[in-house]
């Protein structure tokens, strides 16, 4: 790796000289090589350590660099960076590395933040772009990052990338406690000042419409919670648990509060025959992976009393002892399912759970007469 340090060392020499074309040319036969990517970066933090300590000199240097040559070389530095498509990935992680008092510079130098996010957010480069987040934060200020974040929680969950989502929900979370508008900012939250971000005018305008006017980003706490429970009921309408089950854990949402209020909403079952054949599709129970998610989805249905959704996940995960628990204190239950199972040609594997249970329930019956 030191003799590839070397090289992209003398690679910017070759870059300051104007000789740009046999430095790209140069470049380009190491793109392959292993630690690209990290000389990149040590050559851009490199650059950057040097323009910091020329404007923040020591008490032992006894010459003082010059300032216009080290500014030159960092802007120089990124232009040639820039050139491959780590360079997203580089600047974001230089500036991690360094003290958030001299982001300023370093993005004066490889691009506004912002436009830098709105780059990788475009590409789909959603796990960078979350990077920026915090650098919006200290450069932009709270709402503009908020904003962002926003949006890519969005895009994240679109993509079922929950445990990126959980960090942006925590981060929006935290911010929404630690900042709280006043009416001197009613500026910053304009429809004006957000134009700078480059968005496309039509996610602007449906923006605009759902939403009523950018003033309302300020409430971003309540916009979390309506994306979070909107994504929950599009898997829970379209039964996609395991995806809910991943989406519960990366984002930490309440499904028990959720359950609770769309009892007769999304989370509705209306027919236990098809909804029993519907969800064990949509599990593939054979999977260890599947068994654990309808374990984790029982648990939740029992503390929120769900019959409808305890006696179809119980039945899929053969759990006789949540059945007969259930059926021993509704009678008429156990007979629709009783006579369900039994009259359906597709249950058949389950015959031996409901003659199971039928023992079971009869050999209670018999110990409570007598």
């Amino acid at each position: 790796m030191n003799e590839q340090l070397n090289f992209f060392y003398s690679l910017l020499l070759f870059w300051q000289r104007d000789k740009k074309e046999e430095a790209l040319r140069l470049a380009q036969l190491s793109a392959e090589k292993p630690h690209f990517s990290h000389c990149l970066e040590w050559l851009l933090f490199t650059v950057f350590e040097a323009d910091i300590s020329g404007k923040n000199p020591s008490k032992n240097q006894s010459v003082i660099p010059n300032h216009s040559t080290n500014s030159s070389l960092l802007d120089k530095t990124c232009d040639l960076i820039r050139n491959f498509p780590e360079y997203f990935d580089v600047v974001v992680s230089v500036a991690r590395k360094t003290d958030g008092r001299h982001w300023a510079d370093l993005f004066a130098a490889a691009g506004r933040s912002t436009e830098l996010f709105e780059e990788c957010f475009q590409r789909r480069w959603y796990r960078t772009a979350a990077c920026y987040i915090l650098v919006i934060a200290k450069l932009e200020g709270p709402a503009v990052s908020q904003y962002c974040a926003l949006r890519l929680l969005q895009a994240t969950l679109d993509e079922s990338l929950y445990e990126l989502a959980g960090e942006l929900v925590r981060f929006l979370l935290r911010s929404g406690r630690e900042y709280e508008p006043t009416t001197t900012d009613s500026e910053k939250l304009s429809p004006r000042f957000f134009g700078y971000f480059l968005f496309p005018s039509s996610y602007r305008r449906q923006t605009l419409e759902s939403k009523g006017s950018f003033k309302e980003l300020s409430a971003h706490v309540a916009s979390v919670k309506n994306i979070l429970e909107s994504h929950a009921s599009y898997l829970m309408s379209g039964k996609e648990l395991s995806k809910l089950v991943a989406f519960v854990k990366g984002t930490q949402f309440d499904l028990v509060e959720y359950l609770q209020r769309e009892r007769y909403g999304s989370a509705r079952l209306d027919n236990f025959a098809s909804g029993l054949e519907l969800i064990r599709q949509k599990l593939q129970m054979e999977t260890l992976q599947s068994r654990l998610d309808a374990e984790f989805l029982l648990s939740h249905m029992c503390s929120v009393k769900f019959k409808e959704w305890i006696v179809v996940l119980a039945t899929l995960l053969r759990r006789s002892e949540v059945l007969f628990d259930l059926f021993r204190h509704d009678l008429r239950l156990w007979k629709a399912y009783n006579i369900t199972l039994k009259s359906h040609p597709s249950f058949v594997e389950y015959h031996d759970l409901v003659e199971s249970l039928d023992e079971k329930l009869s050999s209670a019956s018999n110990s409570e007469e007598t």
